[in-house]
């Protein structure tokens, strides 16, 4: 199981003076121990083995053959002549069934001496307690389990769908490029779930290497000054540098890494280097959610990022609130300082998308413009006629972008 788990067995154990605590799950007529505190071999059992159930106390104490708790094997005619009282030399055994959310009786927490021990009502009273606790970590293995088993599942049978969702010039309503978003069957949940149960089970960056070579097969429908664009969270970053230096014949130059801002970074200086050669090739890094996440601006300051994408919290409501728009504000100054562009994500309102346009922001991404679809005839409609915008500016007017001092000029540009 785990620590915690094997801290409540303890814990379980040492109150009740006995020599040994167990979880155990009744499984294919079997009594399983799943985890064991104390000194298990002088009962001859181990972790993951067990007896045949029908043998045990426990189905006597769960079937109610048996109380609870027997304070003395060789006083009780109901367990002294079973087999396991002689060949574990059980004296004293205290017992409760683990009963999951949904009623079904999973197993039982039970304490056992070599010797007899006074037992009564308040001791059963404090194993029932304990075993809430045991029955909340019992859940989440199991849940862990079940999520590994759709994990691989995954894995094996290829079943992530990719999702695109078009970034365009907020001037012109051209397609700068598309972010590849994965897509799972319902049944699985939505992606960040998704994504976070694997990582959970020690699955994740397998599971964000598949996503991103299904999203490398987009590359050939993109026009040649258009990119694909895939997120990552920082671990998977470094496995994302290793594929595509691996692969040198990938267009670099259309290929944006982005990196959220909603997960930390243990190393920075590592990152950088490790990304070195693939951006030097070409290859784009972006800041995701940027200016909603961990360490608020330390992904920009650390990682001297191509693209900024402006969080939709500040995006949206920023036509009414003057605050959003100074943090925006402060955004486009920055990207010019550093060479930067910029694009409003999660764009939902045409008053929303007036004002980042106005500000300076050049780009743009969120439902008002299109949704993320898996329908590659809306990709090549993209790709051939844009997006038409909405809002009330043209592309004959001056975005505030322009008038911010020239002498800085941008590292890198958005697209090509």
């Amino acid at each position: 199981m785990d620590g915690p788990l094997d801290r409540v067995l303890q814990l379980a154990r040492r109150h009740l003076g006995m020599d040994l605590a167990f979880v155990a799950e009744f499984t294919d007529g079997r009594q399983v121990y799943r985890a064991l505190d104390g000194d298990a071999a002088t009962f001859g059992w181990e972790l993951d083995d067990g007896p045949p159930l029908a043998e045990t106390y426990c189905r006597l104490m769960t079937t109610g053959q048996i109380p609870n708790a027997v304070p003395d094997t060789s006083a009780d005619s109901r367990v002294r002549d079973l087999p396991v009282t002689t060949e574990a030399r059980i004296g004293a055994y205290v017992g409760v069934p683990i009963r999951l959310a949904d009623g079904t009786l999973y197993g039982s927490f039970c304490c056992l001496s070599h010797e007899a021990h006074r037992l009564d009502s308040r001791d059963v009273g404090f194993l029932s307690m304990l075993a809430e606790l045991v029955t909340e970590r019992v859940e989440a293995q199991r849940q862990r389990d079940v999520s590994r088993h759709q994990i691989h599942d995954l894995l094996e049978q290829g079943r992530i769908e990719i999702a695109l969702q078009p970034i365009i010039d907020a001037n012109h309503g051209h397609l700068l490029g598309v972010e590849a978003l994965s897509r799972f069957p319902a049944s699985y949940g939505p992606p960040d779930v998704v994504f976070e149960a694997a990582h959970e089970a020690g699955l994740g960056l397998e599971l964000e290497g598949l996503a991103v070579r299904q999203a490398f097969a987009v590359l050939p429908l993109l026009g040649p000054d258009q990119y694909l664009a895939v997120n990552l969270i920082p671990s998977a970053a470094f496995q994302f540098a290793s594929h595509v230096e691996a692969h040198p014949d990938l267009p670099y130059h259309r290929l944006v890494l982005e990196i959220t801002e909603h997960v930390a970074v243990d190393g920075y200086a590592q990152l950088r280097d490790r990304l070195k050669p693939a951006r030097e090739r070409g290859l784009r890094v972006a800041i995701d959610d940027a200016g909603a996440g961990y360490a608020s601006l330390h992904h920009v300051v650390e990682l001297a990022p191509d693209i900024i994408k402006i969080d939709r919290s500040l995006i949206d409501g920023m036509a009414e609130d003057r605050a959003r728009r100074s943090v925006v504000t402060a955004f486009v100054a920055l990207a010019c300082d550093i060479g930067a562009a910029l694009v409003a994500e999660g764009v939902e309102r045409p008053a929303d998308f007036d004002a980042a346009r106005s500000l300076g922001v050049a780009a743009a991404q969120g439902y008002l413009l299109a949704r993320p679809s898996t329908n590659r005839a809306d990709l090549a409609r993209w790709v051939s006629d844009g997006i038409t915008l909405p809002g009330r500016l043209t592309a004959a007017d001056t975005p505030v972008a322009h008038m911010l001092p020239a002498a800085v000029p941008r590292r890198r540009a958005l697209v090509g």
